[in-house]
């Protein structure tokens, strides 16, 4: 395994924080309208990949997949904070 410099644990602890918060937040929604709000996050994170200037496409998509997994994980538990599992 490879050691992060403090400034990648940083991005990453900040990715996968923004990966969670934004998987809880689309659960408390009703699960028709969670296939929308996830593509709203995935054009989100791009236009915010962007307007820092990286030009990294497969960033947005590990961004999405990792918040449609976790959002799977919390609609399996049947526990989503609010929502209708």
């Amino acid at each position: 395994m490879r050691v992060m410099t403090p400034d990648q644990k940083a991005a990453y602890e900040a990715l996968t924080g923004l990966v969670h918060r934004t998987a809880m937040k689309i659960a408390e929604l009703p699960k028709d309208q969670r296939g929308a709000a996830l593509q709203l996050a995935s054009n989100s994170i791009a236009r915010g990949i962007a307007n820092l200037g990286i030009a990294e496409p497969k960033l947005v998509e590990v961004c999405a997949d990792g918040i449609a997994a976790v959002l799977r994980e919390i609609e399996a538990s049947g526990k989503p904070s609010g929502g209708h599992a």
